[in-house]
């Protein structure tokens, strides 16, 4: 398993929880943009957020790296895939009003990355980095199961959830003015969404390593007995503005 490389979880990314319908609105609302304006979704991955803001009647460009990912995303009228990374769009300059990055700019390289951001933005735009946090502490199903982790896959961790992401943002003078957003919700799932939930999770594939079927089967035990589970999350959005000059 390498790390940052999804391939092997492609198939399982779907089970990813969405996000809240009234957070995505209040960052468009934040950001300005509207029907028919032009935005980019960076590390689109299989277009979870990507159907999101199609549904707002945006045109995107979805930029993926990786080609399993790419193949997994549903076809979108409005939306056009392609290949890149935070730190190589490919796209051009001034091309976008609003750049959204969902549980991805943990990847990225910040130096190299926020200047190719603000050059891809038009004038004004903006960049919003988001991510689903589980509330672990809160579901004594999450709590059995960060055991089993801390247990057989000691190298875990997921400590980009703790970093300071406005002052991040705010690295090298591309960007300013940045505004935290926040939302609590739940996701119902399937028990066979929650297995798969960890089955796309790049990073305790990665750290695992061997003892990843070990890792799973503990996992698929503690739900043998549910139907459906809830997942407590909390959203935490990022917004920085492109500074002019």
């Amino acid at each position: 398993m390498a790390l940052g490389d999804f391939a092997p979880q492609a198939k399982a990314y779907g089970a990813r929880p969405g996000y809240p319908d009234e957070l995505v609105d209040a960052l468009v609302a934040r950001v300005g943009v509207v029907k028919g304006d032009r935005v980019a979704d960076l590390g689109a991955g299989t277009g979870i957020f990507t159907q999101l803001l199609v549904a707002r009647g945006l045109v995107v460009v979805a930029v993926e790296p990786n080609p399993a990912m790419r193949a997994e995303a549903p076809v979108l009228d409005g939306v056009e895939w392609c290949d890149g990374t935070f730190e190589e769009t490919g796209l051009a300059t001034a091309s976008v009003r609003w750049i959204t990055a969902a549980q991805a700019f943990h990847w990225a390289d910040p130096p190299r990355a926020l200047p190719e951001l603000h050059r891809v933005l038009a004038p004004g735009g903006a960049l919003t980095c988001l991510w689903n946090d589980r509330r672990d502490a809160e579901s004594e199903l999450l709590r059995d199961v960060m055991t089993i982790i801390r247990r057989d896959a000691p190298a875990f961790d997921e400590l980009y959830r703790a970093r300071d992401w406005p002052a991040i943002l705010a690295e090298g003078g591309w960007f300013g003015d940045v505004v935290t957003d926040e939302s609590l919700h739940a996701v119902t799932m399937s028990r066979d969404r929650f297995r798969n939930l960890w089955r796309s999770h790049n990073r305790l594939a990665e750290s695992a390593g061997a003892a990843l079927p070990r890792v799973l089967a503990a996992i698929d035990a503690l739900t043998a007995d549910l139907d459906v589970v809830s997942v407590p999350y909390v959203t935490r959005a990022f917004t920085a503005r492109a500074i002019l000059g």
